[in-house]
């Protein structure tokens, strides 16, 4: 038995005309044509017979066409599971990164890992919950919870940023406006680096702006509107900001975070080693060590 005459024949059933079904399957049409006869020719039974431009089944083989169709859906569902068993790579990955890693280009990457693993599909997400927590989590905190697969995988730093002509303006002083970031999606320790940062350096600073997103703290320290805890990969890589000078540097560590369960599922380990690459690669920009500081 040749399963690929099945796999003609189907197409031709499916799609009605030589050529179409040549153009689904990437073959010349008399490719088709010939496989087609030689199917024939082995079962001794006509199959097609040509109406106008279209080919029409015989009586013989509309018989066979609901069995057929019946076998193509268990031979694809046998080939998914196929796909996800601990062979394979094949589903859903869902992810939960902070937006700061986004933003500052964690997944430029991702097309060439997704080249590699192309039935592999990515759920993002970047509120970070860890009581509801996804298949991969990276999280900056102090500690990483107790029930998950923790992997430390680096350091986060943040600092205070302003943009350069703001800063001009005011040398060898502190006389910015604050912007400050809030919201419930922020992480804890996170919150807390900024508020330290803050209470050393400018204690006395009026809060100008507010905004929930970071990007938006982004854009208005840009703007020149205030001042801003920011992450050093976002706060230094933007040509318009600086830090404020004598600024220290706050640091959380950075986990990688796993529920057990998923230890041998392999399409969340193979995505959980190309996030750990992707965070070796930009460790110092990551941390803040990559720039002399002001």
């Amino acid at each position: 038995m040749d399963w690929d005459d099945f796999k003609f024949f189907s197409a031709v059933v499916r799609h009605g005309a030589v050529r179409a079904a040549a153009k689904a399957l990437g073959v010349h049409p008399s490719t088709v044509t010939r496989r087609i006869e030689q199917f024939e020719k082995r079962l001794g039974v006509k199959l097609f017979k040509r109406r106008d431009q279209s080919l029409v089944l015989t009586s013989a083989a509309a018989s066979a066409v609901e069995e057929l169709q019946r076998i193509e859906q268990e031979l694809t569902g046998i080939e998914h599971a196929l796909k996800q068993s601990e062979g394979g790579v094949a589903g859903w990955v869902r992810v939960a990164v902070p937006d700061f890693l986004l933003l500052g280009g964690l997944i430029d990457d991702l097309g060439g890992f997704l080249d590699l693993y192309p039935d592999v599909w990515i759920d993002w997400t970047t509120l970070v919950v860890v009581k509801d927590p996804t298949d991969i989590t990276l999280l900056a905190a102090t500690e990483p919870p107790l029930d998950l697969i923790a992997r430390k995988v680096g350091v986060v730093g943040w600092s205070l940023y302003g943009e350069r002509a703001l800063l001009a303006r005011f040398p060898g002083t502190h006389a910015y406006g604050w912007v400050e970031a809030v919201g419930s999606g922020r992480e804890a320790s996170l919150l807390t680096a900024v508020a330290v940062l803050k209470q050393r350096h400018l204690p006395e600073a009026a809060t100008v702006a507010r905004c929930q997103s970071l990007a938006g703290v982004l854009s208005l320290a840009r703007a020149a509107v205030g001042v801003a805890a920011l992450p050093c990969l976002l706060g230094d890589r933007d040509q318009r900001l600086q830090r404020l000078p004598g600024t220290t540097v706050e640091r959380q560590p950075l986990w990688l975070l796993m529920a057990p369960e998923n230890r041998r599922t392999r399409r969340v380990r193979v995505f959980a080693d190309h996030l750990l690459e992707a965070v070796q690669a930009r460790a110092e920009q990551i941390s803040g060590r990559d720039s002399v500081m002001p």
